[in-house]
């Protein structure tokens, strides 16, 4: 016989697992990477932390607009790995630098890391063709920028509601 506590935790393991899975996923030009994140964020809203309605109806419509965005993009655009990495990095050491002030730092914190992952990206000789300052280099860290930080934001969330609620 399984007991509500078990399954609380079986359900908190797989949601950490899809967490870890949607960071992977967004090194890669992947559409769908913020959809593990934000199931897994729901996994742990619904069953450990007990968090708001408001909260998680945020982060869906946030998710649908990227995933929405995301099959909008011209397949060159959103098949393309160029800076994926610099973005991503950026955006996760901005994340987690706000999450030592609060929510909305890390949120602004994930944000500057785009854009300064992707200027850093911009001058190196393979990213120069980016053209930084130009509208190209900024619509291509939009496409590449946004699901990063979307993501980076749903993961950072959850940690700090494990945190809060366990630490």
């Amino acid at each position: 016989m399984t007991t509500a506590n078990e399954i609380t935790i079986a359900v908190m393991v797989v949601s950490i697992l899809l967490l870890i899975a949607g960071v992977v996923l967004s090194f890669f030009p992947k559409r769908y990477a913020v959809a593990p994140a934000y199931a897994g964020l729901l996994g742990i809203g619904l069953t450990a932390v007990h968090a708001s309605a408001s909260a998680l109806v945020f982060w869906g419509v946030a998710a649908a607009i990227v995933l929405a965005i995301g099959y909008m993009l011209p397949r060159a655009v959103a098949t393309s790995r160029k800076g994926v990495g610099y973005i991503t990095g950026a955006v996760l050491a901005g994340a987690f630098v706000g999450m030592v002030v609060s929510h909305g730092w890390m949120v602004v914190g994930a944000v500057a890391g785009a854009l300064l992952g992707g200027i850093a990206y911009s001058k190196t000789p393979v990213g120069r063709p980016m053209e930084f300052p130009s509208s190209k280099f900024l619509n291509y860290l939009c496409a590449k920028g946004l699901p990063a930080v979307v993501t980076v934001a749903i993961v950072g969330t959850a940690i700090l509601w494990l945190t809060a609620a366990f630490g």
